[in-house]
C-alpha cells in the first residue's frame, strides 16, 4: 500500500478546492460538484482529488427547471481540467506548502458502487417492499 501525505494537508487542500470552486469558478457544469475526497504523496507534490455529483433523479424538479441540473460526469471531468489551473493557484495561496501539488481529478468510486448497489436492491426487493412505511389498507 503506498504511503499518504499528511491527512491535515490533505483536508487543507480539499477545503480551498471546495472553496474555489463554490467562490471562484463560474462554470455552470461544476454548480452540483462536491469534493469528496484529496489523497495527497508523501512529499505533495501530486493530489488525486475525488468528485461526485447527486444522481439527476434526485435533485429536485425546480432546480431542474432553473437549469441547475447534474452535469454528466464527461463533462465534469473536462470543466475540472479546464479549471485545474486556477484551482492549483487557490490551493497554494490557502494552503502553505513548499511545493503547491499537481491535481488530478477522479470521480469518487465508493459514489458510482453505492448508485450500483442500490440499483440491485431495486431489481431484487419486490415493489410491496419499497412501500413498507406505508400504512395499510383498512
Amino acid at each position: 500500500m503506498a504511503r499518504q501525505g499528511s491527512p491535515r494537508v490533505a483536508r487543507d487542500v480539499r477545503a480551498a478546492i471546495a472553496d474555489a470552486l463554490a467562490t471562484l469558478v463560474s462554470d455552470p457544469r461544476l454548480m452540483l460538484v462536491t469534493i469528496t475526497e484529496v489523497e495527497l504523496t508523501p512529499d505533495h507534490e501530486h493530489a488525486t482529488v475525488y468528485w461526485s455529483t447527486p444522481d439527476p433523479t434526485l435533485v429536485a424538479d425546480d432546480r431542474r427547471r432553473s437549469g441547475a441540473r447534474p452535469a454528466r460526469p464527461d463533462e465534469v471531468a473536462a470543466a475540472l481540467e479546464a479549471a485545474t489551473p486556477l484551482l492549483r493557484g487557490a490551493v497554494g495561496r490557502r494552503v502553505r506548502l513548499r511545493m503547491t501539488p499537481e491535481l488530478r481529478f477522479r470521480p469518487d468510486p465508493v459514489a458510482e458502487q453505492v448508485e450500483r448497489v442500490e440499483r440491485l436492491l431495486r431489481d431484487v426487493l419486490p415493489e410491496s417492499a419499497a412501500g413498507e412505511d406505508a400504512e395499510p389498507d383498512a
